[in-house]
């Protein structure tokens, strides 16, 4: 999928705020790996910082470092 055209789209696929994903979009801001795959998952574009992992890998980090984190959670 290409990357969404406007902010509105991305913040309701993935979850996230329109102003968090308008600087997604705009790249004043990189998302955490995990938000990244968490949004390629929703919307099939893969931002910048996941360009170069494969699918393997992408299901595997999605495993480890899942979205939102435990951590986020607790």
């Amino acid at each position: 999928m290409l990357k969404p055209e406007r902010p509105t789209d991305l913040a309701l696929l993935a979850g996230i705020s329109i102003s968090y994903a308008s600087e997604i979009l705009g790249g004043t801001r990189k998302p955490s790996r995990p938000l990244a795959i968490h949004i390629f998952q929703k919307t099939g574009w893969r931002h910048d910082s996941i360009t170069d992992l494969t699918d393997e890998q992408i299901d595997l980090l999605s495993q480890i470092e899942p979205y939102p984190s435990s951590e986020a959670a607790a």
